[in-house]
């Protein structure tokens, strides 16, 4: 048995995913202690609960709400300047709450597992001499020759330049107080975020579906596709609401739209959009967001406003999910057999929308900045109708409900602990 903690930071779709794997480590039986910064503020004591781990905050006094950084973010389309955006407003200013955090997990367990942009738990981790592994929930967030960090495949040569062009940009950028930090604890600094902080040479997970992601040659045998994360915690949720299983059950397979932790970004405007190109194109859908005009789409049968849902139960009843591309509503769609449009809003929302686009289970993709109703009605028209699509996203989810992505972490961090850290790892089952 090890006392393993895990530190973490952003919104649903970066937390969640530790809390699922603290959940596998916890019944593997080990001691977890997952420590969380939520861009939304939100608490997720019952979440720990559910996976029957210890947390706590490390910080929840973020003044800038989404809506108002998300105005700032979509201005760009350089990914480079979006993170820097993010970091500059949802990290800096918890960084020396999060270090205080960091260190605190590393001076009680023996490991500690963090998302990869947690440079805190870097420095606290190499200061207490202790294992730390990393995990990444895009392959894109790993250097590698074969593609570029941004813009088209250039080739091997010129794609490295352009990795090299986005390290030295965060570094100079993203890591000053992080190199301030280490410079106070005699640390030397960070030269490569890509090399030293992105990646553990002790073991990095990329929390991907192996069917979807591919491995890049170039990869160094500590990194490894495990799976995504499922957070499995959904199931034990309200079930389908009443009226909601009536209206999915009365009809023709409905779409499903909701952008997720995004959704409070410019939410009137978006919602009158959806509605309008729901009604041009004619189809039976839901609507997830937060209804502060509940009349809203009220006068259509063929439509059901939802505040939450859960989706693993949902969308296995629907035709197509629309989302704006986030890794974990990704892989759900995939995982209940459903096509997809993406209509990316920032950061490695277009990687997702075009890997939807080469696995043949998504159309061209939309960019918040330039939706309109029409052209948002014309790719639902356009979806439905391809065949293709559902018979690849059927094969897909076919493939994913024989991965478990947990599972297979929970063997990767125990074999390697088995290796590095000098306690004895007893089996469980035994």
């Amino acid at each position: 048995m090890m006392k393993i903690g895990i530190q973490t930071w952003g919104s649903d779709g970066d937390i969640l995913p530790f809390f699922a794997l603290a959940g596998g480590l916890q019944a593997a039986g080990h001691e977890v202690t997952v420590a969380y910064t939520s861009v939304d503020n939100k608490d997720y004591t019952s979440v720990a609960e559910r996976m029957g781990c210890k947390s706590f905050k490390a910080f929840d006094k973020f003044e800038m709400g989404m809506d108002q950084a998300m105005e700032e973010i979509v201005q760009t389309t350089d990914p480079l300047k979006q993170i820097i955006l993010v970091m500059e407003r949802y990290f800096d200013p918890a960084i020396d709450e999060m270090w205080k955090a960091s260190k605190q997990l590393c001076e009680k367990n023996d490991l500690v597992i963090g998302h990869m942009m947690n440079h805190t738990l870097l420095t606290a981790a190499e200061k207490f001499e202790i294992p730390r592994v990393v995990v990444a929930l895009a392959p894109l967030a790993i250097r590698t020759k074969y593609i570029p960090l941004f813009g088209p495949n250039l080739g091997s040569f010129l794609n490295k330049l352009t990795w090299s062009l986005g390290d030295y940009v965060g570094v100079k950028k993203l890591f000053l107080r992080g190199n301030e930090i280490r410079q106070s604890e005699g640390l030397p600094a960070i030269k490569s975020l890509q090399k030293e902080l992105y990646i553990s040479k002790d073991l990095t997970l990329i929390a991907s579906s192996p069917s979807i992601s591919i491995r890049q040659k170039d990869w160094e045998d500590n990194i490894h596709i495990c799976g995504d994360l499922y957070v499995k915690i959904q199931n034990t949720q309200a079930s389908i609401a009443a009226d909601m299983k009536v209206f999915l059950t009365s009809g023709l397979p409905p779409i499903y739209i909701t952008f997720g932790s995004l959704a409070p970004f410019d939410a009137q405007a978006m919602m009158k959009l959806t509605l309008k190109a729901v009604k041009v194109s004619g189809c039976r859908a839901i609507i997830q967001a937060d209804w502060s005009e509940p009349e809203l789409g009220k006068e259509s049968d063929n439509i059901f406003l939802c505040r939450k849902s859960p989706h693993v139960d949902v969308f296995p009843y629907c035709a197509t999910i629309i989302h704006h591309g986030g890794a974990g509503t990704t892989h759900s769609a995939l995982r209940a057999g459903c096509s997809s449009i993406v209509v990316e809003h920032a950061f490695d929302q277009t990687f997702w929308g075009n890997e939807l686009r080469r696995l043949g289970v998504a159309g061209e993709l939309l960019h918040r900045r330039t939706l309109t109703a029409e052209g948002l009605a014309k790719a639902i028209e356009t979806t439905l109708d391809d065949k293709d699509m559902k018979v690849n996203a059927v094969a897909f989810s076919e493939v994913m409900k024989h991965e478990d992505g947990v599972k297979k972490a929970v063997e990767l961090i125990t074999n390697m602990a088995e290796k590095i850290v000098e306690i004895p790892i007893s089996d469980p089952t035994s």
